[in-house]
This record gives structure tokens, sequence and C-alpha cells, in this order.
């Protein structure tokens, strides 16, 4: 699907050979810069064939957000962008999902899975009245100042569509002016461990 999208939209690509050392699947010709690419894929677990059988039921379950099962994919994928890049070319992995509709990867899931659960921080005052003192991104974070920063950008692959959420922290982030050439659609955060919520942002570009 990945090499159906590049031949269609006229990217240049090659397969890295594999070896000992793990490496990405992928370096693409974008603006005259090299890209390596991860591709992971979001396959079937028990879960998932349980809830297949009532998909389109009485009895069909509700869309989720497998936000820790796509971290677990970046977390899986991190070290082979990270050898293939060598600190000198952006690096993307890119999600597809191949565990049912019910599996929603979106802004609020990739969210999830770069920057850690939003929750809120209560307390009591001086009155023992209850207060919110803070919320935002607060457990479970990959992606910081300080980690997974050969990570340019996380992609999300459905048939012949990539939508793209970029890292802030990127040690070597993919413009995004030559990264719409690949996506249809890409998003910026300003600063996700901001206290409040704070959004993605379309892309200026």
């Amino acid at each position: 699907m990945f090499e159906k999208l590049c031949a269609a939209r006229r990217i240049p690509f090659r397969r890295i050979p594999t070896s000992t050392l793990k490496s990405a699947d992928y370096r693409l010709r974008l603006g005259g810069r090299t890209i390596v690419v991860e591709i992971k894929q979001l396959d079937p677990n028990a879960d998932d064939q349980c809830l297949a059988k009532a998909w389109g039921t009485s009895n069909c379950p509700l869309a989720s957000a497998p936000a820790n099962r796509v971290q677990g994919l970046l977390k899986d994928g991190y070290k082979q962008i990270k050898n293939s890049a060598a600190g000198k070319a952006p690096a993307i992995i890119v999600v597809h999902n191949n565990a049912g509709d019910w599996n929603w990867i979106d802004a609020f899931t990739v969210s999830k899975a770069m920057f850690g659960s939003f929750g809120f921080v209560i307390g009591l005052d001086t009155n023992n009245v209850v207060r919110l003192l803070s919320h935002g991104y607060l457990g479970r974070r990959k992606v910081t100042a300080n980690t997974f920063r050969s990570l340019s950008a996380v992609g999300v692959l459905t048939e012949g569509s990539i939508t793209l959420y970029h890292n802030p922290f990127a040690i070597n982030p993919m413009p995004s002016t030559i990264a719409r050439r690949l996506a249809a659609a890409q998003y910026m955060h300003p600063d996700p461990h901001a206290r409040g919520f704070v959004p993605w942002k379309p892309s200026r570009n």
C-alpha cells in the first residue's frame, strides 16, 4: 500500500536491505532530501478477533483509540529509524490499521501514543474545596524534549493517503513544504507539554 502511494505520487523510493543491524524499511527522496521510513502495522489480537464477530450486528462494539498499541509500535520502530537516519535525515514511522475499523487511529490516538495520557490534577484549597490545579499530558510519555528525537513525524496510512503528525522536538524535522508531496494532511503541535489542552494545528504551508 505504501509503495503504491509513493508510485502514484511519483516519489522515488527504495527498500533498505535487511542486515543484522535493525534498520528502517525505506528511503525516499523528497525535495532533494533523503527521508527514512519505517512501516508498522496494527494487526488483530485476540480481542479484535472476538470483536470482528460482533462488528455490523446489534452487538456492534464502539470504536476505541488503541493508543497503547500504537505507542508499542512506535517503541518497536524507533531503533530502526534511529539506526538508518544516523542523526542526519528526517525519519518517520508510518502506522497502518489492519486490526478492524473499531480501532480508530486519529489525532487523539496519536497524541496519546506520542505525548502520554491526558489528565487533570485536582487538590484541596485552604477551605477544603476541590480545585482544578492543572491539566495536560501527564503520564506514559514517549516523545519529549529529551526522548525519541530521531522521530520526525508519525504517519497514519490508509488506502491511498497518509496523514502526518510532526514531532516538535525532532533533531531533524521533516519540512512540511516537502512533506506535502507525500501527505494528504499534516499537523503540528506547538507545545504538547504545556499545561492545559493544546491541540494539533493544521500545517500553514
